[in-house]
């Protein structure tokens, strides 16, 4: 009844309507819609979009191309799914009202994916300008890192087999190379054939973001993987600069004799220390020790090799009783996959012997590799990154390494909040372009969530679009046949939000 009244009494209705009489036909989220288009608007992506794509299919205008691009942006960060379930999904949101269209053809969906890609350098002009000159990115320093995504029964020229990330191995799959500002804007995408090794596309990569972005000199900020002396050189070739961490296989090399105190280290924060150590003239090499990392790290090492020795004791004791083992190989096959689920096997020696005492007439019999497990223990909670940046002292190294957790934090938003996965397309330029969907929409997700933490929000971007979700748009029809639009009441927090972004004012369709 309140409802009706406020209605009633609106500026928008004529007093004489029977409000009795008044349908309200149907009520869809509204409020986390209308603050995507308003960021679409205050950032001119589509306007940009609009002035600079070509499309080279002749079914397709540039202006279709944008609206149906658009339309895919809001589903990707709102209810992320496949382009199939658009269709069901569009009737159940205002799109119509913000896309000027009643319907989306699915054909249409799939072939702007091909007009994406085609512009896909315009993209990233766009989120690099985005980035650097209204965002205050820093451009001197960038990361970069690769993930992998997954193919659902489908065949696509670049999906192959390779190290799956997503734990699929039985999936074809692609690459996916990000090049992220240290607060985490997209700037760079490359996809890759699913069995690219990492370490491969880092000269490829910084090539490129040199040429195209014209960056007198790059930080190039990644992970262990891309570690190579191939890359150094390439990097270096390049007169470039880099900061990455050393593998650990190769840490060990350089700290073997080395005696890892923090009482001798200099302290960057609490648990962390850190000291320069010897190497070639050109290259830094920082030894880095997270105490608490090392009690963990040994902790969980105490507790996987006590867990192989439960396992293995409960095997001894039950040869004999169990039928199902009556050889010695059949034994140390068991005995195989105890070891196999553990990382701790490296620490164990493990063979027959023969026992009288047993029924087999032999016995499991281990011992532990003490060596070994002293050596490793000398690693525990520690990191060496390399450099050639000789202007970064230690904390400012170590906190622009760290800063890579931000595009590994980009691939979780990508596959888990955005869905990147799995892929369904067949052609390799409407897989590029899907990914480039995925792209975009992390930028918004991350414009989102970079303005809360300014205006000090403290909520991520997913919770910031369900609080607006409550916002609904409501349809109604009068007694006289015209329809009127209505939104439901604007929450002191969903104002707060919307405050945050200069939304002053949630515009009701039809009523601008």
């Amino acid at each position: 009844m309140a409802r009706r009244l406020k209605i009633t009494f609106s500026r928008d209705f004529d007093s004489f309507t029977n409000i009795n009489k008044v349908q309200y036909s149907a009520a869809v989220p509204y409020g986390n819609f209308f603050l995507i288009e308003s960021l679409l608007s205050q950032l001119k992506m589509c306007e940009y979009f609009s002035s600079s794509f070509v499309s080279h299919d002749p079914h397709i205008t540039v202006p279709t191309a944008v609206m149906y691009i658009k339309a895919m942006l809001y589903q990707r960060i709102i209810q992320p799914d496949s382009k199939l379930a658009i269709q069901e999904w569009f009737p159940l949101t205002p799109l119509h009202h913000l896309l000027g269209t009643e319907t989306l053809d699915m054909q249409s969906l799939y072939r702007n994916l091909e007009v994406l890609q085609d512009n896909c350098s315009v993209v990233e002009q766009y989120l690099y300008d985005m980035a650097v000159k209204r965002f205050s990115q820093n451009d001197k320093e960038l990361y970069y890192d690769l993930t992998s995504s997954y193919f659902e029964g489908c065949r696509c020229i670049i999906a192959d087999y390779g190290y799956s990330r997503d734990k699929r191995k039985d999936r074809k799959q692609i690459v996916i190379g990000l090049v992220t500002t240290s607060d985490g804007f997209p700037v760079k995408c490359k996809v890759y054939p699913g069995n690219r090794v990492d370490k491969t596309t880092v000269k490829e990569v910084l090539a490129e973001l040199k040429k195209k972005f014209s960056i007198e000199e790059i930080i190039f900020v990644g992970d262990r993987g891309m570690l190579t002396a191939d890359n150094i050189s390439a990097i270096e070739e390049l007169k470039q600069k880099y900061i990455m961490a050393l593998p650990r296989s190769w840490s060990k090399k350089f700290i073997k004799d080395s005696v890892i105190d923090e009482q001798t280290m200099r302290k960057i924060k609490e648990d962390l220390y850190a000291e320069f150590i010897p190497c070639s003239e050109n290259q830094r090499l920082l030894l880095c020790l997270n105490t608490q990392k090392r009690e963990e790290d040994r902790k969980y090492r105490a507790f996987c090799i006590q867990s192989i020795k439960e396992d293995l004791d409960k095997l001894n004791n039950s040869l004999g009783k169990n039928k199902s083992i009556a050889t010695r190989d059949e034994a140390m096959k068991k005995a195989g996959m105890i070891l196999k689920q553990n990382f701790a096997r490296k620490y164990f020696k493990v063979e027959t012997v023969d026992s009288p005492k047993n029924p087999l007439g032999f016995e499991i019999y281990y011992e532990l590799k003490t060596a070994k497990i002293k050596s490793d223990e000398k690693l525990d909670g520690t990191f060496v990154i390399q450099s050639n940046e000789k202007d970064y002292d230690d904390e400012k190294l170590i906190k622009t390494y760290k800063n890579l957790s931000k595009v590994e934090n980009a691939f979780k938003v990508l596959k888990n909040d955005l869905d990147i996965r799995p892929i369904n397309h067949r052609k390799k330029i409407r897989v590029e372009g899907h990914v480039y969907i995925c792209v975009l929409s992390y930028f918004i997700t991350t414009v989102i969530e970079y303005i809360a933490m300014k205006k000090k929000l403290n909520k991520s971007a997913r919770k910031i679009l369900r609080q607006l979700s409550q916002i609904s748009l409501i349809e109604i029809n009068l007694p006289d046949g015209q329809k009127k639009y209505s939104i439901t009441t604007v929450q002191k927090e969903h104002k707060k939000i919307l405050n945050a972004y200069k939304i002053k004012r949630v515009e009701v369709p039809g009523v601008m």
